[in-house]
Parts: structure tokens; sequence; C-alpha cells
């Protein structure tokens, strides 16, 4: 989610320059030669070990005959207390130089050819998201990405990075670059440091003028993950038994392979507003409408969602939505938390199925199964499966809500718990019932982005059909 930081001699985008990142060489093993072991998934010399979870590649160094590079991230760290800071680089490269390196580890790790979406004919971008998360996305480049796209063949010449400077830079590089190349029928790959914010303004910056040509090529994105829940980044690489979401996102890049991404719409009654700028500004919406491949949420979840989305609370990472969550269900006047009001209608098979009428405290549809990590909403859900699932339960007390939050931690057990719903639909749609001029009970989340409703409005929410996807997103399979 952000602006284009340009050079005086590109219309769309900032070349880099090449300057020399910083690593940490676990593998400075002197001149004499090392005796190596690879056995029970680890690689071992002496006192070192590495485990495979840990290993991104191994890149052939040119020219040296034998001589490869192990690269790898510094194991995760065990899981800090709830109040330790949040480590400022939870990342760090390292790399082993040697000529010795057993069959066996090379035979598992040893990157052989650049994946198709690499291509010499596909134009190559690295979008880095300054503003997602807390603001890991420039050191990852420099620190982690850059090196290693330096070790697979990909010098700086061969691509062009965009670094961005406001909220609204991806859907501005979205609609000047990307989509103007689509619809000329070229092949276009992006790499998105960043979270599900880079993706759903990609999504809207290609879709929302309508505009596509008979011979427009979808984009492919593929993400590392630099937000803050990585929704989408979580289901598509589900399950895993890597504990860095850093190097899985790696490895998808270098071995994964694009598949449609799929996408919903949903539609607002007029007068429906962006909301941006931690509520300061409001925006129309471009044809009453927004694209995402997340979810649509109207309730405790588009609150949370809306109220955290500071400066300040960032700072917070994903820890921020409980911060918010606490005031939201445990008022400090010692009130019930807010029964939102409106009729939702769940649409399956043509049919209008159910009608919820009244009051909720949570309604929200997904196409992921994974909102965080370990934060299961839809248990169905498989990856890409394009099927629009709605979670759903009413206007409830806070120990309540919390209850049916923590059985999402565990696995999505909230989706048996009695008072909750959880179904497959075609479409949904909310009506409106919430009085008065604000909308901070008319809030819709989608994929991060805030709207805010008019009193008597609506939102819609649809599958967009097969075929007419956007974006191609690269996967693990």
């Amino acid at each position: 989610m952000a602006a284009l930081a340009l050079d005086a001699s590109s219309s769309s985008e900032e070349a880099y320059s090449d300057t020399e990142s910083s690593t940490s060489n676990c593998g400075d093993l002197g001149d004499e030669p090392v005796h190596f072991t690879y056995s029970n998934g680890a690689l071992v010399a002496g006192s070192l070990q590495l485990n495979d979870e840990d290993v991104i590649t191994v890149a052939n160094i040119p020219g040296s005959g034998t001589v490869h590079s192990v690269f790898s991230l510094a194991p995760a760290p065990a899981a800090p207390e709830p109040e330790a800071e949040i480590k400022e680089h939870p990342f760090e490269l390292r790399t082993i130089n040697s000529a010795l390196l057993p069959p066996d580890f090379l035979d598992r790790h040893l990157f052989r050819a650049l994946p198709a979406h690499f291509n010499a004919s596909n134009e190559l971008r690295i979008l880095i998201s300054t503003l997602s998360g807390t603001g890991l996305a420039p050191d990852f480049f420099d620190e982690v990405l850059h090196p290693l796209l330096k070790a697979i063949g990909l010098p700086d010449s061969r691509y062009n990075v965009v670094r961005t400077t406001t909220p609204e830079s991806v859907i501005e590089f979205a609609r000047s670059t990307l989509l103007v190349g689509a619809n000329q029928g070229r092949k276009q790959t992006v790499l998105m440091l960043s979270g599900d914010g880079g993706v759903v303004d990609t999504l809207n910056g290609l879709l929302d003028s309508g505009n596509r040509s008979s011979i427009y090529v979808p984009p492919i994105l593929t993400q590392l993950p630099l937000g803050t829940g990585n929704a989408l980044f979580h289901s598509l690489h589900r399950p895993s038994q890597i504990p860095s979401i850093y190097v899985q996102g790696l490895r998808t890049l270098l071995h994964g392979t694009p598949r449609p991404l799929p996408i919903f719409q949903a539609t607002f009654s007029p007068g429906a507003r962006l909301v941006t700028n931690e509520g300061q500004t409001a925006t129309p919406l471009p044809n009453n409408a927004l694209y995402g491949a997340v979810v649509a949420s109207y309730g405790l979840h588009a609150t949370l969602v809306a109220d955290s989305d500071t400066t300040e609370y960032r700072k917070h990472g994903d820890k921020r939505f409980g911060l918010v969550a606490k005031d939201l269900l445990f008022p400090e006047d010692g009130s019930s938390p807010h029964a939102y009001k409106s009729n939702a209608t769940l649409v399956k098979d043509g049919q209008g199925g159910t009608i919820h009428m009244g009051e909720h405290g949570y309604v929200l549809a997904s196409l992921v199964s994974n909102l965080e990590k370990t934060f299961t909403i839809s248990p169905a859900s498989k990856p890409l499966d394009g099927q629009l699932r709605v979670v759903r339960f009413g206007a409830l007390d806070g120990e309540k809500t919390m209850d049916i939050m923590r059985a999402a931690y565990a696995d999505g057990k909230h989706v048996a718990m009695d008072g909750v719903g959880y179904t497959s639909v075609d479409s949904l749609r909310i009506q409106f019932l919430e009085k008065g001029e604000s909308w901070k009970w008319r809030r819709c989340c989608i994929d991060g982005l805030v709207v805010g409703v008019e009193e008597g409005g609506w939102m819609e929410v649809g599958m967009m059909a097969r075929g007419t996807e956007a974006v191609e997103i690269v996967h693990d399979i």
C-alpha cells in the first residue's frame, strides 16, 4: 500500500543502484578443508550445525568450479513472552562457502535453474512496501533478497525496484504500469515485499477502471510476507514444518508455480467511502466497489482492523488487534460490547438461504483459511479453492466472544461451537440498520481496507467468475 519513488529517467519505477548488502557468514571456515556430514536433516561441521528448515537454497559460485554458497536464515528464536519487544530484524542471512558439501545435501537444496516466472521474457520488478507491517521490507531487501538474487543469476540490471512512499503508491503503480503492460499482452512478474495490503491494492489498481483488453496477460505476483497478519501467505502455505515465514517465502519464490488468484467483488451503496489516514480521509469508491482475495467483514473484525490501523498501534505488529479488542469487548464503563444492527442475507445455489436479522457481533466472508499464522478462521478452506465461506455469530458479551476467538486459535474449533454459523455461500448481503451520521458501526473491511457506509446503505460480496482473475500468484504446491 504505497506511492512510487521515481527517478528522472523513469515514468513508472525507480531503478536500484548496485550496492553491497551485508551478510552474516556463519560459514567463514578458513582455508583448510572442512569435513561436513549430513544426516537427520542437519549439515554438521565441527561446532556448526545447519538444519534443513533454515536453508533457503544452495547456489554454485560462477567460475569457481565446485564451490557452492549455502544461504540460510538464522534459526527462529523461541516464542517471545507476550510483553517482549518485537525484534528489530527477525531475519539474519547466513552463508557458507565450500567445495566439500555432501551429495545428499546438494541433491536436496541445490538451485538448478530459474523458475519460469523469472524468464527473460518477463518484465521483472521488486515492490518494496515501506509502510507494511512494522516497516521491515526495505531491510529485508537489502540484507536478504538482494544478495540472494545475485547468487541465483539475477543481476541488478535484470529488474527494477519500486519503493513506496505513500499509502497510494501500490495502486498507482498497478494502474500506471502493470495494467498498461497487461493490456499490451506483456508478461510481468512482481516480487512483493508487503502484506496483504500490497495484493489488494494491486487488484484494485488493475480492476477499478474496468479497462481490460482482449490480450490481457495477468501479472504474476510472488509474496514475501512483510505485513502484519499475512493472511494470504499463511493460507497458501498451510501446513508447513518450516518455522520461518521468510524461508517459506523465499523457497516459494524460487520453486513455486503461478496459479490464478480467486477474487471477490464487494459492491456498496452510493455514498460509501474508503476511509484512510487514521479515519481522517474519506474517498469515494470507483464504481462503488472494491476487490479482494482474503476477507470481507462487518462487525467486530472490521472495527478491530479500522481502530488499530494507526501509526502507534502498528508498532505492535499483530498484537495491535488484541490491544484494540480489549477496549471493544470490555468497555471501561462496564457496558456490553456493541451490538451491530443489520440484516444479513446469505445466498447459496442462487437461493436466499439463511437470513440473520437484527443484531450481530461478527460477520466475515473469507476466501482463505487463516487470518494469521495460528488464527484459523475458516478451517474448511483450501489454498486457491475459490469458495467463499461465512463465519457469523450474534451480539455476545466479551467473555463469550473471547472464547470463540480462542477456539479459532485452536485449529479453527470455533466453527463447531454453539451459536457460531459457518457455511459456504455464493454471496453475502448486509443491509445496515444503524442510525446516525457517523459510520463508526457501519464500517466494513476488505482485505485490510476500511469502507464507511452511509445510513441505510448496504454491502454485497460475491465471487468473480473463474477465468476473469486479474493476477496469478506463485504457490508452493
